[in-house]
């Protein structure tokens, strides 16, 4: 809840501080900066010390390698229309984050108390609901930033989108997603509890199908944009209902932490790469004989190439539940070697909307 919340403001705050005669989007970063800031302090004054230590050091090396192999593999997919894809820079690039994504695994093996635990990331349970997140996260972003573009596109020079301002965008056509999230991630609690954590992120993952084709077909009105989007806000809120509640009945009750970490590093890896996808998308083909001064503008037919794209990440996604379903149904449970029931939901209660799961097994909140 807190976290759908929190995008809505976003969305929001960035739209004001980008208004005037001349914006400055540097003051977005510098408000992230002090809200993160302060969230910080507040960690450290009002959550209170756990009475038990575990021990562990800080995996700086694993973090340091999962950040450039972020960047190795993010700035070709951004940067390949411009430099070409087959560039020495380009394909060096890829090569290194193909290097360094062996050396990360094979340190993360090594280290005592690793960054990501390797035997958790494969396990079977964990490997299905992090391709889901990596793929949500994915469809998440490319709608954010396609609709971000497509909307503040001028349509008396392009021959589509709507001329919004920034705010315009964040407030009319992004933030009633947001809004709509808050009220399905209640109703995804439910379906997790009554259906089960599999069926309902298939279910979510149907309304992204369908919301995702629905901008692919028709983004040339503003109720479109506008009721798509919210269409696409229910999916993605009834994916994060269901992926931690997926993990709290896959791995044992003190794995819960480390697999719900993993999966909030699969979403933001995710979202990640569907910003670059995007991005480097709409940079790829741009319309021609533009008035002079008007920068260069995406062809209407990557728009259509990027909602298309999502939508088949949604697909996919009904794909992994499925097959983690029938895979379920086969398997025996991990804490008692019996078959395990169908319905997962069974093993744990609903997570609450931004991802958290309470399971009374350990009596603690991941």
């Amino acid at each position: 809840m807190a976290q759908i919340a929190g995008r809505g403001l976003a969305l929001v705050s960035a739209g004001l501080l980008s208004q005037g005669a001349n914006p400055d989007y540097h003051q977005v970063f510098w408000l992230a900066a002090a809200l993160a800031t302060a969230a910080l302090i507040a960690v450290a004054v009002a959550v209170p010390a756990p009475r038990t230590r575990t021990g562990g050091r800080t995996d700086w090396l694993g973090a340091a390698g999962l950040a450039l192999l972020l960047v190795l593999l993010l700035l070709p997919i951004s940067q390949g229309h411009t430099w070409g894809w087959t560039s020495p820079r380009t394909l060096a690039l890829f090569g290194g984050a193909v290097v360094t994504a062996v050396l990360w695994v094979v340190v993360e093996r090594r280290v005592r108390d690793p960054l990501v635990d390797m035997k958790m990331f494969v396990h079977r349970p964990v490997l299905f609901t992090n391709v889901a997140g990596l793929l949500v996260g994915f469809a998440m972003f490319a709608q954010f930033i396609g609709v971000s573009y497509l909307v503040q596109t001028p349509s008396e020079i392009a021959g589509y989108g709507f001329g919004a301002s920034v705010l315009r965008a964040s407030v009319v056509y992004l933030l009633p997603s947001a809004l709509i999230s808050l009220v399905a991630a209640q109703l995804g609690g439910v379906l997790v509890r009554r259906i089960g954590a599999r069926l309902t992120l298939a279910a979510g993952a149907v309304f992204g199908v369908v919301g995702f084709a629905w901008l692919t077909l028709a983004h040339d009105t503003a109720a479109s944009v506008i009721l798509a989007g919210m269409v696409v806000g229910v999916a993605v809120s009834f994916g994060y209902a269901a992926m931690p509640a997926l993990i709290v009945a896959g791995v044992p009750h003190h794995q819960t932490g480390i697999a719900n970490g993993i999966n909030s590093i699969s979403r933001s890896t995710g979202s990640a790469i569907g910003s670059a996808v995007v991005t480097s998308l709409l940079a790829s083909k741009t319309l021609d004989n533009l008035p002079a001064g008007i920068p260069a503008l995406p062809a209407e037919s990557q728009y259509t190439l990027s909602f298309a794209l999502a939508g088949m990440a949604f697909l996919l996604v009904i794909g992994v539940a499925m097959v983690g379903l029938a895979i379920r149904r086969r398997s025996p449970s991990p804490a008692t070697g019996t078959p395990a029931p169908s319905d997962d939901s069974k093993a744990t209660p609903a997570p609450s909307s931004d991802g958290e799961a309470t399971t009374a097994r350990t009596g603690a909140t991941v």
